[in-house]
Order: structure tokens, then C-alpha cells, then sequence
């Protein structure tokens, strides 16, 4: 039971969480996606609008996902990589129990770190184009979101890179 719940917690992380942000961030965009936001946020919120909600965000986080591959891993992290053969490698010695290991404890929360990163981004910009006044409150909020998006970011670069190096060590020894 601990593997699926370890298993559980790694997709709610990678792929939930950051679709939650980034469909709230939506709704800056888009009355759409804010008026569907609405029945869901009521507190006599009923299981259908919270069930149809989550699994418009697990959408969203899966796209999401994708534009984090794209910033991270091609970009960003481009020099760190597995070589053509790791994954074929896997089957020896029991190494993919130990690989998996190293997914969890590190690549979910890169998808995490990542993920909230670009997620945040669109929320940013969404804050800059309804936001009326240019003023002190501003500058604070451009503070706070530079600071944490440089975090984030940072974050999940360096999640990736332990990724890779870990699973290389196992597959390498």
C-alpha cells in the first residue's frame, strides 16, 4: 500500500497542484474559466462541480506539464541528460525499484517546482493586465513574484539535475 500512495502523492504533487494554480490563474484570462471556478469554490460546494473542477486541473496540469519540458528540460536543463541506453539498463540487478525511487523523490517535485513556475507566470501576467493603478502595491507584488519565481525556478533546475545524477548512479553504479 505504500507504493501507491507514494505513487498517488507524486501525480497529486506533479501534475494537481500546479493544474489548480494554473486553471486559478486562467480565470484572470478567461470568464469562462472563472465562471466556471465559481460553484466549485461555494462552501455547499456539492461533489459534482469539485469533481468536474479536478479534473479540468489535472487537464491543465498535464499541458502545463508539457510547457515545463519544454523551459526545463530542453532549456533550461538541456546539458543534463541520461544517455540513449539508460532506460534499457533498467532491467539489470533490480535497478528500476531503485530508479523509481529516485522519480519520487526527486523528479515529481521538479513537475512540482516547474509546474507552479510557468503556472505562476500566467498568474502574474494576468494580475499585470487587470490591475488598474501603478503603485506602491505593485512594486511589492512584482517584488514577491520575482522572488518567488526565481525560487521556483531555481528549485525545480536543481531537482532536475539530482534527478539525473542519482538515476545515473544507479544505472551506472
Amino acid at each position: 500500500m505504500k507504493d501507491l500512495t507514494s505513487t498517488s502523492f507524486g501525480y497529486i504533487i506533479a501534475f494537481l497542484l500546479p493544474g489548480l494554480l494554473g486553471l486559478y490563474a486562467l480565470s484572470y484570462w478567461s470568464d469562462g474559466v472563472r465562471q466556471l471556478l465559481q460553484p466549485a469554490l461555494k462552501a455547499d460546494a456539492t461533489v459534482g462541480p469539485s469533481l468536474i473542477l479536478l479534473l479540468i486541473a489535472l487537464g491543465v496540469g498535464l499541458v502545463i506539464s508539457g510547457l515545463r519540458f519544454f523551459a526545463f528540460e530542453r532549456i533550461l536543463c538541456n546539458e543534463h541528460r541520461f544517455p540513449g541506453d539508460m532506460f534499457a539498463k533498467l532491467v539489470e540487478n533490480d535497478k528500476l525499484t531503485s530508479f523509481r525511487a529516485v522519480v519520487d523523490e526527486h523528479y515529481r517535485y521538479h513537475q512540482f517546482y516547474g509546474g507552479c513556475a510557468i503556472s505562476t507566470a500566467i498568474l502574474y501576467a494576468g494580475w499585470l493586465v487587470h490591475w488598474n493603478s501603478f503603485g506602491c502595491r505593485m512594486i511589492w507584488l512584482t517584488l514577491a513574484f520575482l522572488i518567488l519565481e526565481i525560487l521556483l525556478v531555481s528549485t525545480a533546475r536543481d531537482a532536475f539535475i539530482r534527478y539525473v545524477q542519482r538515476g545515473n548512479v544507479i544505472v551506472n553504479g
